[in-house]
């Protein structure tokens, strides 16, 4: 279970490592995203203060413990309804939670 963890953790943290953090050509198109509005919008942070690839590794870093948290959760059920359902009912709060960490943090750094 530990390793099924950490095998996608470091899965999902790669792919995002050469999609989006490593690609800082693209930082303008990823300052327009959904995730980074989110921030913008709740919690009024300039995106012009932050540090790109810092903000990048942080998102990247929280979605990939999301992702790896919810599969590992997931993994121990059987029953494909139930793995959906414990999915979404994992998913949708520890969103809400990480991005509200990183949300306080920023709000802090940026002032």
């Amino acid at each position: 279970m530990l390793f099924g963890f950490i095998i996608s953790f470091l899965i999902v943290y790669l792919f995002y490592l050469f999609t989006v953090i490593l690609q800082t050509k693209k930082y303008d198109k990823f300052k327009k995203s959904n995730q980074v509005m989110y921030f913008v919008k709740k919690y009024k942070i300039d995106v012009n203060k932050l540090n790109m690839k810092k903000f990048t590794n942080i998102l990247g870093l929280t979605n990939s413990l999301i992702i790896s948290i919810a599969f590992t959760a997931t993994y121990l059920v059987d029953n494909l309804i139930l793995q959906l359902l414990i999915g979404l009912i994992i998913l949708i709060p520890l969103i809400f939670i990480f991005y509200g960490l990183i949300g306080n943090y920023l709000k802090r750094k940026c002032k």
